[in-house]
């Protein structure tokens, strides 16, 4: 039956109802484990930033000597990246909440080679000095985004496990790049700095392999509505400052330790800390196999281990036995990092996942900050200086280690009174 005329102007002036379009936050896409490794690279590219130079630091000092300021400039070669992670971080993570994650890292990985390896074209500690920290600026937003893609692709078992391969590879990455950093600096100070450009492939396989990740896909549930989880994080991010500076106290004392032990040796020096990073492999691979046991559990056994490595490097006799508890704490350094971000990254959806990362690499830049200044303030009140401060540190793991453990009894009691 045709429409009247009276239907049609009836119909026609109705108010239009626009379908809306479906807002596309992402591609939908399956992630694998070339996705993965190419996240744990970029994550090793902030280690570049402290541990490249470290064998050059006396070449700058000798050819920057003559420079009024070089006892206070030089230093900041090496601390100026991690003070920019420390306190940027938040507004990388904020800024990937906001913008998006894929966009923001090839950006900053691609800077990461320019001011990476602009000092090997410079000849002015200054200058040196602020390409230093845009470097920093770039490590905040690697750090912190690659995180939080990698929690943004994968979940569960999954994200786990790749975290654990991250925490393992870090340390392979470490003594490599302490090594070949040393081969290029028989060729002159400036030789280091060409390892920067090796964020250069990182970016291409970036560009060519990874995607702006989908919400959906990488929830795998709705997403809810409620705001950042301002509790939780502030629990993380305590335990993780806390944490940290445990961490910290092998992997910066070590040399001081070993030498105040009685090894002068720079060489046994650091053949003997090689041996003792042995150890972070084998917390990772530990941290794989119990993956599924809950934070409280992998805490309890990270302060176990830190109690007994940390006490035992500060008191026990002979270069063997320090070396071993060396070890020991080690493999608590591989257990507690995949265990933290596991943890941080499971307790944030996506829509907070990059601020609750950039808080959390705040957290734990600041115990590193922190933890060497402790240790000098308990080396000046002990008559055993540094040995005697690393095993009261030893004793404070052993305290959180205990307490860990009664709240893990309380809350089994709990549960089973209610069920």
């Amino acid at each position: 039956m045709e429409p009247t005329a009276l239907q049609r102007r009836a119909s026609a002036d109705a108010p239009t109802q626009v379908q809306p379009r479906p807002i596309s936050r992402g591609i939908p896409r399956e992630a694998g484990a070339l996705q993965a490794i190419i996240l744990v690279f970029s994550t090793q590219l902030p280690i570049m930033g402290i541990i490249s130079i470290v064998p050059i630091i006396p070449l700058l000092a000798k050819h920057f000597s003559s420079h009024p300021q070089a006892a206070l400039l030089i230093p900041l070669l090496i601390t100026a990246p991690s003070l920019c992670i420390a306190l940027l971080s938040p507004l990388a993570g904020f800024l990937a909440d906001r913008i998006g994650r894929r966009r923001l890292l090839l950006i900053a990985v691609a800077l990461f080679a320019l001011f990476g390896f602009t000092p090997f074209l410079l000849d002015d500690l200054p200058s040196i000095i602020a390409s230093r920290f845009c470097l920093g600026v770039c490590e905040a937003f690697i750090m912190t985004i690659a995180n939080t893609l990698m929690g943004d692709l994968f979940q569960g078992q999954p994200r786990k496990k790749w975290l654990a391969v991250q925490s393992a590879v870090g340390s392979v990455s470490a003594t490599a790049l302490l090594f070949v950093s040393g081969m290029l600096g028989n060729f002159g100070w400036q030789g280091p700095f060409a390892l920067y450009l090796l964020a250069l492939p990182v970016f291409l396989c970036l560009l060519l392999f990874t995607w702006e990740p989908a919400p959906q896909a990488a929830e795998k549930v709705p997403l809810s509505t409620q705001g950042f989880p301002v509790a939780a994080m502030l629990t993380i991010a305590v335990v993780t400052l806390f944490c940290a500076v445990l961490y910290y106290v092998e992997v910066l004392q070590i040399s001081s330790v070993l030498n105040a032990a009685g090894l002068d040796s720079p060489t046994r020096i650091g053949f003997a800390s090689g041996i003792a990073g042995i150890g972070v492999p084998i917390g990772a691979l530990l941290f794989s196999l119990m993956s599924r046991r809950s934070i409280r559990v992998h805490l309890l056994l990270t302060f176990s281990l830190f109690a007994a490595g940390l006490y035992g490097m500060g008191a026990l006799p002979g270069i063997a036995w320090v070396v071993a508890a060396a070890f020991v704490a080690q493999v608590a350094c591989g257990v507690l990092i995949p265990a933290l971000l596991s943890w941080c990254l499971g307790s944030l959806e996506y829509q907070h996942r990059g601020k609750g990362m950039g808080f959390w690499h705040t957290a734990f830049f600041l115990g590193q900050f922190i933890s060497p200044f402790i240790i000098s303030l308990l080396g000046l009140q002990l008559p055993d200086g540094l040995r005697g401060a690393v095993s009261i540190l030893g004793i404070v793991a052993l305290v959180a280690a205990l307490v860990t453990a009664a709240l893990n009894l309380r809350r089994s009691a709990v549960r089973q009174a209610l069920f």
